[in-house]
């Protein structure tokens, strides 16, 4: 089983990449030989043509892994002076996911799809008191030092200092396209996508006041290939494995 919840597939003339993120992003920890890692990741970026200059970022995750997410966005940074970096949302993009596509040059949602925007969070596993305080201490730099630099960086006028602090209030927030742009720097593509139910559904019930059809099946007429609709559900199918294998070891 790997470790991967992402695949970076150049075009036929090597101009321009896709980059999907679909399901939980996951630690990228070594637990076995075969498990994809960060380094990995960052291989992959490595290995594109230097005739490659936009990569296009799809993503439908509820989120995940707060240290891998920024290990990404890192590694995405400094590709930036090289290549424009284009995120569409194509679902959803919850949690650790939407301070992520931040860091693209351009985002794009379409007319169905959220971002979903809470304070980070982490789970611990026989904590005591001193160990709790520890992480919060860490949640809130993580918070400060990261998530609103992050949010920032995208948002409009509309975003200010007590706007964000309403977002980050503890609730999970959920914005639709047209909410998102007044905050961000988002275009809004007037069209659905397919895969918006997509997202894995088992991290998605541990969220609030989730979009009922976020977790319901839909039908689009969008036009999607077959060959990409079938990379898609790879990597949704190899991300939801891996989760349920992480949780058995944990």
């Amino acid at each position: 089983m790997k470790n991967k919840f992402w695949e970076i597939k150049a075009s036929a003339d090597e101009k321009t990449a896709d980059l999907f993120i679909y399901g939980a992003i996951v630690s990228g920890y070594k637990w076995r030989d075969e498990d994809v890692t960060l380094t990995d990741f960052q291989k992959s970026l490595d290995d594109l043509s230097p005739t490659v200059n936009t990569l296009n970022m799809y993503v439908n995750s509820p989120g995940g892994s707060v240290f891998t997410a920024i290990a990404m966005m890192n590694q995405l940074e400094r590709k930036k002076n090289k290549l424009t970096i284009n995120a569409y949302v194509d679902g959803v993009a919850a949690s650790a996911a939407s301070f992520l596509i931040m860091k693209a040059d351009n985002i794009f949602m379409y007319e169905n799809t959220f971002l979903m925007i809470h304070k980070p969070m982490i789970t611990l596993w026989s904590a005591n008191a001193v160990d709790c305080r520890e992480q919060a201490d860490w949640l809130d730099k993580t918070e400060s030092r990261t998530c609103i630099p992050a949010y920032k960086s995208k948002g409009t006028e509309l975003l200010t200092d007590e706007k964000i602090n309403e977002l980050l209030d503890g609730k999970d927030n959920w914005l639709d396209a047209e909410e998102a742009s007044k905050y961000f720097n988002i275009v809004v593509l007037e069209e659905e996508k397919d895969a918006v139910a997509c997202a894995d559904i088992e991290l998605l019930n541990q969220y609030q006041n989730v979009p009922k059809h976020l977790l319901e099946p839909v039908q689009s007429t969008s036009v999607m290939s077959t060959e990409e609709k079938a990379l898609r559900e790879k990597i949704l199918a190899d991300s939801k494995a891996n989760l349920a294998f992480l949780n058995t070891i944990l």
